[in-house]
């Protein structure tokens, strides 16, 4: 532990002092505690500070350790964050992914001093263990589960599997964009359903927000392959429910690569694949 005096060495009254106390201490368990208190001195313990982290690529400002929980914004690059606690939440990718084997996965979070939590993936502490004491042992904050009930986390990759320009991209690039890497799907947008089974998404019927959307080719207005879209939220109405969505490549409202959104009412034939 390291003092702080707050009298210069230099004055004679302390050399003085501490001659006296010297002589007056016992030798045998004398501490500078000891002797800077016979001296009428003023000590303190100097802090520990709390750990900083450097943010290393713009990262979401999470109010839990998961990128399913609320979002208030965002950390730029060289925010300099205090680090209250770790937790272990949603594992994600991001700027040190190339530095962790098994595809980069990470599930490191930190809470910071505004109350909110970052992914350890996009800040820089000087070592890939964490920094700060566990959130779990805090009052203030008890973990949340990496991912939400009845959601579950299914094979992922690192790239976009869907044809550019065409529905499938554009949902991909969607879900990317909200969790930070892509569900493991395959085929045609009518295929999705059951790939996403198979991979180990959850897949529903009835409509729910950050989703996928699968709609079947016999739906009015769908291609013979399907299509696919984002889910950004659901309302019910007077005649039952609707889901808001982004989507790419629909024919009636935007070409190949064009983005549009629009309002659908939900109807049998479409299935949901669930973002944790």
């Amino acid at each position: 532990m390291a003092f702080g005096l707050i009298v210069s060495t230099k004055s004679a009254s302390l050399r003085r002092c501490w001659k006296h106390a010297d002589r007056s201490l016992p030798r045998a368990g004398a501490t500078m505690a000891a002797v800077l208190t016979a001296c009428g001195l003023v000590f303190a313990a100097s802090a520990k500070a709390e750990p900083v982290g450097t943010v290393k690529a713009r990262t979401q400002r999470m109010s839990e350790p998961t990128l399913n929980s609320r979002q208030d914004g965002w950390y730029n690059v060289n925010d300099r964050l205090k680090l209250v606690c770790a937790a272990r939440g949603q594992d994600t990718r991001g700027f040190f992914s190339s530095t962790i084997p098994n595809g980069g996965w990470n599930t490191l979070w930190y809470k910071t001093s505004d109350g909110h939590f970052v992914s350890g993936v996009d800040i820089e502490t000087g070592t890939p263990n964490a920094v700060a004491p566990d959130c779990a042992g805090r009052d203030d904050h008890e973990v949340m589960p990496a991912a939400n009930a009845g959601r579950a986390m299914g094979q992922r990759r690192l790239t976009n599997s869907g044809a550019e320009g065409q529905c499938t991209w554009g949902a991909l690039h969607q879900w990317f964009e909200a969790g930070g890497y892509y569900p493991a799907l395959d085929g045609n947008a009518m295929d999705w359903a059951a790939s996403a089974r198979a991979h180990g998404w959850t897949v529903v019927t009835d409509a729910q927000p950050r989703a996928i959307v699968v709609f079947q080719p016999w739906l009015p207005g769908i291609s013979a392959y399907g299509h696919a879209a984002w889910v950004n939220s659901v309302s019910e109405r007077f005649d039952g429910r609707w889901i808001n969505i982004t989507e790419m490549n629909n024919g009636s409202h935007g070409g190949v690569g064009e983005w549009w959104t629009r309002d659908v009412k939900e109807v049998p034939g479409m299935s949901y694949i669930l973002m944790p």
